[in-house]
Formats: C-alpha cells, structure tokens, sequence
C-alpha cells in the first residue's frame, strides 16, 4: 500500500514538474518570438525582446550587405542608385535620416513604392544626422523611431549611427528599440538584444573625401568575407554627384563605376543581404 501511495505521489510530481518545464518554455517563446505594437496618439513605440535574448550573425555561405547613409539628405541621387541595385535583384539597407522626412515627399512615395520590395531594409540613421546624434537622447531617438513608422509604415529594426559614432550611454537607449547596431565596433558582440557590425580593416569603406579604386575595394572585400564570411561596403549617394559641395545631379561616369562595382561584387560569389537578414535572435 505505501509503495502504491509513493508512485502515485512519485506520478503526481512528475506530471506537475513536466507542467511547469512547458508553461515557462511556451511563455519564454512567444515572449521572445514576437514584436508588440501599441499606438497611442500617433506615437509608436516597440516594446522589443527581453535583454535575457540573445542576437547573433546568422551568414551561411559568404555574404555581402550594402549599406546606403544618408538616404533622404540626397533624395535625387539615391533613387537611381538603388534602382540600379534592385534591377539587379539584390539587396541593400537604406539608412534613413529622419530629420525633415516630412518634407520630401518625393522620397515618401518612392520608399513607400519599394518598402516591401525583399531585397530592401529601411533602417534608421540617427535623427538629425549631427553631432547630437552621438550621444542621442532618448526624446531624439523616439522622435526619429516614430516619424519613420508614422510616415512610412515601417518599423526598423537596424540603427546606423551617423559617421558610425555612439556613446555607450546612447548605445544602451538605442538597444531598447533596435536589434541591430551598425557601426563604430570591429567585432561581433553577441548575447544582448542587438549585434554590433562594425567595420574592419579589412572592410572597405566609401570615405567621404577620397573613393579607393575598385579593386582595392574588392580585395578588401574578399579579406573580409574569407576572414569573417561577411562584407558590408557602406555607399553616401553625394559620392555620386558632378559637385560634392552641392550634391543634386548624378555625375554619369561616376554612375557606371558604381554599376562596375555591382557588377563586380556580383563575381566574388557571394549572396547579397540585409541586416535583417544575417541576425537571428534566440530566446
């Protein structure tokens, strides 16, 4: 009799410890797996993943993301530039600078028009693309946050710090909202609710004052796919224009280098990304 009231105790323990095992996995997965959005007063705000979740590069094979700054501040260059990449079927982040957004209605219509193209990524880059974006406030960083989904439609999911520059307070703040900090680290940190990715030594890129030729571009790039399996080549439109110092008209030969640097790319066999795509986040 006492054995029979021992297995059934032994039964009722284990069925009550297998419950709890299940309850805390399935809160811990549906917590983790999605995004909550609430709209309130034409404020949105995302309440992102828990900090006990951890992002991580996810590359399989070698991979190449471009990455596009500046867009919205050279609206008339950065339309043929990224139809040139999505003619040929691949796939770039556009870093948008929210300040003024409003204003450029051109480019609301464009990147409403291509929004949900696969191949692009609308990511966030900065707020006023100024000095106090580095160490951006909480006020600033919302504002931008929120003008981008409001107007248009989207939610981003990659921040670019402009000049790839953030303080570690602003890093902190800039965490709460995205998964993916691009920029200032030549590491992967992994284990936090973004991924850092930075540039290396051996990622090429675009300076603003001097372009490098082309195949130092691609020498650097193919160091970086064998050394990490990743290249990110980072792309200002103004570097497209007949007058920097007054970026509007696309400079023709400067045009068909950029289409030779696709062309290019296209032959070091590798899949082009977005950020989006190579950071999985685990529970």
């Amino acid at each position: 009799m006492k054995e029979k009231i021992k297995d059934v105790i032994a039964g009722i323990l284990s069925i009550f410890f297998i419950t709890i095992v299940f309850y805390i996995y399935f809160i811990q997965f549906f917590h983790g797996a999605f995004y909550f959005t609430f709209l309130d007063n034409d404020k949105t705000i995302i309440y992102n993943r828990t900090q006990s979740n951890s992002c991580h590069i996810n590359a399989i094979g070698p991979t190449i993301i471009l990455r596009m700054d500046d867009v919205r501040a050279y609206s008339k260059l950065t339309k043929p530039l990224v139809d040139e990449i999505l003619s040929r079927n691949i796939s770039v982040t556009l870093g948008v600078i929210p300040r003024d957004l409003e204003k450029d209605k051109d480019m609301i219509k464009y990147l409403g028009q291509i929004k949900t193209n696969p191949h692009i990524e609308i990511a966030q880059h900065g707020n006023y693309h100024d000095e106090s974006d580095k160490n951006i406030t909480d006020d600033s960083l919302l504002e931008g946050y929120t003008k981008i989904q409001t107007i248009l439609g989207v939610v981003p999911t990659t921040y670019i710090p402009p000049n790839n520059e953030i303080s570690p307070d602003s890093k902190d703040r800039v965490s709460n909202y995205f998964r993916i900090i691009s920029g200032e680290q030549d590491i992967f940190r992994e284990g936090k609710t973004f991924v850092e990715i930075g540039y290396t030594e051996e990622t090429y890129y675009f300076d603003k004052d001097e372009m490098s030729p082309l195949d130092i571009i691609l020498q650097k790039c193919q160091a970086s796919i064998y050394k990490m399996n990743l290249c990110i080549i980072a792309i200002h439109p103004q570097e497209y224009s007949t007058d920097i110092d007054n970026p509007a008209v696309l400079d023709k030969n400067k045009f068909e280098e950029f289409k030779h640097l696709l062309d290019e790319l296209g032959n070091l066999n590798a899949k082009f990304s977005r950020f989006t795509d190579v950071v999985y986040c685990s529970n």
